[in-house]
């Protein structure tokens, strides 16, 4: 019998949550702590990307996701001064199957999760702070303090997914590093009147400030001004003061009511070197710290935690050497670094004054009018643009062919393919199954047989084929041949493969169908220790 290693998440935010939620489903027995004694109620994070939507989709949430939020189609950038539209940015062509921002309070997020969560048989345990931990090449012993009293455990791995004041982060010996000049903005969870539509966010620069306005479900919204460093204990701002700053920097456009949740709150801009620290692993605001501008945190970490879980399960069931762990930091640093960066400077172009603000305006008069450029922002803001082709866990087997995904990209999701019944289904579908997916354009039983065996309980495979006439359920029908092109599997009629990740990843393509070329995949790249039956 294998034995699986227990994994500790510390923290029970959108980012903790999703990575216990991807570990459960693939069968690692998971434990979730968090200090808060009941959610939190507060709106925090609200934009979920497209990008992020895809991984969630593959957890089965996005639908329940989906009634409790906003969609909306585009970002706009707006003269706070005089309410004019400088540039806007249409989401609703980025390639996704989830073209737009859903806007959905952080509350709703969480709750949804959390049910996911219980459905998999995970308990967050609420009052309970992790306080100490030591680990060794075997484990780590941890510390935890409840109400209760104080607990200590033995786990085989912990995930610090505990914020940007992460204890995890200063228990495992680590910090954030990076321009600390800190950012203080004022914030409100209100309900708003306004003639402009809720179908945008809405960034407005000013020289004092800029200001975001996210529609959410009905009238409420989340606002959010920069502003001065209200000082050490300064009280939360009242409606009146957040109405005068909406007057002063959002065009005299929003009057605000209803309010749920004001503050002040400060940011920084800062990653930790190492996501990886041994068997503790970061992710989320533990590991990078970065303005709201662009609503790019909590969708960094929730992809993080995507590219974590599948890693480290089988890690975790000692099915893959740790160091397979090692390319979640190779993956997905540079992602976060990259986030730090766009976020300081879209924060910056805001604020611009004098010759800046001319140059910034003339930037945005040429992002609104040359369609190439808005959507190159656009998608980079839905976080499509991110890819991992220099990793080591994206191998080409054969010659690239032009127009087609190259590995390390996101899976393409082409229209066109078909159930055997004849209903359509998508690789988005295909990837609610656990584990890896195996895409085969073979008509050679002995040749899937083998590679139903090395793939073994690792993932599914999926043959393609061009009709119903004989397709099994472990079929998908594609009569127009979108696979092979999106894939590059050559010719209509060659064989080959596509190997897709967990978190939708394009890990391996193939020019044949030879199982061995698998078989050398995992054992290299996924560092696949053992390929029999868990």
């Amino acid at each position: 019998m294998t034995t699986t290693d227990e994994v500790l998440v510390v923290g029970a935010g959108p980012v903790g949550l999703t990575a216990a939620c991807q570990l459960a489903r693939h069968g690692v027995p998971v434990r979730v702590i968090d200090t808060l004694e009941q959610p939190t109620t507060e709106s925090r994070a609200v934009g979920v990307h497209a990008r992020s939507m895809e991984m969630l989709a593959a957890l089965g949430v996005l639908p329940r996701l989906q009634a409790r939020g906003r969609r909306i189609g585009a970002l706009a950038m707006l003269d706070g001064r005089t309410g004019a539209t400088r540039a806007r940015l249409d989401v609703t062509g980025v390639p996704s199957r989830h073209p737009y921002v859903l806007d959905v309070a952080q509350p709703d997020t969480e709750a949804v999760l959390a049910e996911r969560a219980g459905e998999l048989g995970i308990v967050v345990e609420r009052g309970v702070t992790l306080t100490a931990l030591a680990q060794d090449a075997d484990g780590v012993d941890v510390t935890l303090r409840s109400r209760a009293g104080e607990e200590t455990a033995r786990v085989g791995w912990v995930v610090g997914a505990d914020g940007g004041h992460s204890t995890t982060r200063a228990l495992a010996g680590t910090k954030l590093e990076g321009g600390f000049h800190g950012q203080h903005f004022a914030m409100a969870d209100v309900d708003v009147d306004t003639t402009w539509s809720p179908d945008t966010i809405r960034m407005f620069t000013h020289p004092d400030g800029m200001g975001i306005l996210f529609p959410l479900a009905g009238s409420r919204a989340r606002i959010m001004f920069l502003v001065d460093d209200p000082g050490a204990g300064a009280p939360d701002p009242t409606l009146e003061q957040i109405q005068a700053l909406a007057d002063a920097r959002m065009g005299g456009g929003v009057t605000v009511r209803n309010p749920r949740w004001l503050a002040y709150f400060e940011v920084h801009h800062a990653q930790v070197p190492q996501y990886r620290l041994g068997r503790v692993l970061l992710a989320g605001d533990a590991a990078h710290i970065h303005s709201p501008a662009g609503a790019q945190g909590m969708n960094t970490g929730i992809q993080d935690a995507a590219n974590l879980a599948w890693k480290l399960a089988l890690v975790a069931y000692r099915r893959a050497a740790p160091e397979l762990l090692d390319t979640y930091q190779d993956e997905r640093h540079p992602v976060g670094a990259m986030v730090v960066r766009d976020t300081t400077t879209l924060t910056d172009v805001g604020t611009a004054t004098g010759p800046e603000a001319a140059i910034r305006n003339c930037v945005l008069f040429l992002v609104g009018h040359l369609p190439r450029l808005a959507d190159t922002g656009a998608a980079t803001m839905a976080e499509t643009t991110i890819r991992y082709r220099d990793s080591v866990l994206s191998v080409q087997h054969g010659a690239h062919h032009r127009g087609a995904s190259r590995t390390g990209d996101h899976a393409p999701d082409p229209d066109g393919l078909l159930r055997p019944d004849g209903t359509p289904v998508t690789v988005e579908d295909l990837l609610t199954r656990p584990g890896m997916l195996l895409l085969v354009r073979s008509d050679d039983s002995d040749t899937l047989d083998e590679l139903r065996d090395t793939l073994g309980d690792l993932g599914t495979v999926i043959r393609v084929v061009y009709g119903d006439d004989g397709a099994t359920e472990d079929c998908v029908v594609d009569p127009d041949d979108v696979i092979g092109r999106a894939y590059g599997l050559g010719a209509a009629g060659s064989a080959g493969f596509a190997l897709i990740r967990p978190d939708g990843y394009l890990g391996l393509v193939a020019d044949s169908a030879d199982a061995g070329v698998l078989r050398t995949y995992l054992a290299d790249a996924l560092r696949i220790t053992q390929l029999s039956t868990i």
